[in-house]
């Protein structure tokens, strides 16, 4: 099965902001154990679609990517909090 590059950086997007979603939406620490866990899957999970899936710079990438949706979750948390304030 050939997938493009456009296609794969694409469903590598969406299996990590699902696995992101999945594992720290209402959680209260996270810590560093937890962010390599959600790589592991993630990897686990695009592996059919490239070949150089567990090389170490596609794991960096993928943990900067996941540590930045943590965080677009963090202030996504922290604005529905505010707003529930001013109710």
């Amino acid at each position: 099965m050939y997938v493009s590059t456009q296609q794969r950086a694409k469903m590598l997007f969406e299996i990590i902001s699902d696995n992101v979603d999945f594992m720290f939406t209402d959680v209260e620490e996270i810590g560093t154990s937890d962010v390599s866990i959600c790589v592991n899957r993630i990897i686990k999970e695009y592996a059919p679609f490239t070949e150089d899936y567990a090389s170490t710079p596609t794991r960096q990438v993928i943990r900067r990517m996941v540590n930045n949706c943590i965080s677009t979750l963090n202030d996504l948390h922290e604005c529905q909090v505010r707003e529930y304030a001013t109710l």
